[in-house]
């Protein structure tokens, strides 16, 4: 309609009419192209908040897990002493308590991250939406390094391998259905957690020959002490690393408001 009274005006030569049809055709147009930035940029915000929303969730769920790991080498480390007692004061513990303590020495935990949301967010350049630069700065350096691959965190020291190869299997196997691995669900992450008490229903000549093997193994002391120094430190790290995510996550929601 603008453009047809326009069009007339400019036959007429009404100059007066033209320049407030341009003025008003002008202006429409105008506000069209803000009203669509506007949508789109409410529709980017509304998205970048479920992303946001999304990481806080991993971030919460990566601190459960931090801790699951920290509570089961804490664990494995108790079995690795009572283990290692024996072997330096032989007659300390008891057989059952040696041999179980022996094979759960040796219990073992992939530890999992999820990155996926925050590779979107910075795919999507949400990063940006951070106010703070201190928060992306810390959201950044967090995720920069995957401890989840650190040599720590996946090495698998010998003492596994060369236990369960002197052990014979049917006591393992009995070890590990009464007290191996349980799973319980935190949130939306599944975590893997040890019971600090075990007892084994096997006779007991077949215990005292499991301990007899275990005593007898070449290195098998060795090996067991360099094992409760390794829990020792995944311990340290899962706890340094629940204190970066910590701040992380306040920093978060401070710096996307």
């Amino acid at each position: 309609m603008i453009l047809r009274r326009l069009s007339q005006s400019l036959k007429q030569q009404n100059w007066t009419a033209i320049w407030i049809e341009f003025v008003l055709l002008v202006a429409g147009v105008f506000l069209g192209i803000q009203v669509s930035n506007w949508n789109a940029a409410r529709v980017e915000q509304r998205r970048a908040d479920e992303l946001f929303v999304r990481l806080i969730g991993d971030l919460e769920s990566e601190i459960n897990n931090v801790d699951a790991l920290q509570a089961y080498y804490m664990t494995t480390s108790m079995y690795a002493k009572a283990a290692l007692s024996e072997f330096e004061a032989p007659g300390s513990v008891d057989a059952e308590t040696f041999v179980i303590s022996a094979y759960q020495a040796s219990q073992w935990q992939e530890a999992a991250s999820s990155r996926s949301t925050f590779d979107e967010i910075v795919a999507t350049g949400a990063v940006n939406l951070v106010r703070s630069e201190k928060a992306r700065n810390l959201l950044i350096a967090y995720y920069e390094f995957d401890w989840t691959k650190a040599l720590t965190v996946t090495s698998r020291p010998h003492y596994r391998e060369l236990m369960r190869g002197v052990m014979p299997y049917p006591v393992q196997e009995a070890i590990k259905s009464a007290c191996g691995d349980q799973i319980k669900r935190t949130g939306r992450t599944n975590l893997t957690w040890l019971p600090e008490k075990c007892d084994i229903d096997l006779p007991s000549k077949d215990i005292e020959r499991a301990a007899a093997a275990l005593r007898a193994a070449p290195g098998m002391e060795q090996a067991l002490r360099y094992q409760l120094a390794e829990n020792d430190t995944k311990v340290a790290n899962y706890a340094s690393t629940r204190k970066q995510i910590v701040p992380v996550i306040a920093a978060i929601k401070e710096g996307v408001r």
